[in-house]
């Protein structure tokens, strides 16, 4: 998997003298750093598709309502302008 992230000023700069600092690279100094904090943390396992009644998008907008609002609102409108139907003459 490859995740391209921008770290912003002034953290940047702080990831970059605290690399030099242990003599790496800044790309091996923020894996070492992910790999340490979800080495202390516990997360709970993820069910395998098709092994859980749950629905892994449930809740995905919880804590966006006006994006959940904006999708139901555009999906309407969506649908009545092309209807999923056709009108039979």
């Amino acid at each position: 998997m490859v995740i391209h992230i921008e770290i912003p000023e002034p953290l940047a700069e702080k990831v970059s003298l605290a690399a030099k600092a242990q003599a790496k690279s800044a790309h091996d100094f923020v894996l070492e750093a992910v790999e340490h904090t979800l080495a202390g943390s516990s997360f709970p396992e993820m069910p395998v598709n098709g092994t859980s009644n749950d629905d892994p998008l449930l809740g995905l907008l919880s804590h966006d309502p006006e994006l959940a609002t904006f999708i139901e609102d555009s999906a309407m409108h969506a649908r009545e302008a092309r209807p999923l139907r056709t009108v039979c003459d």
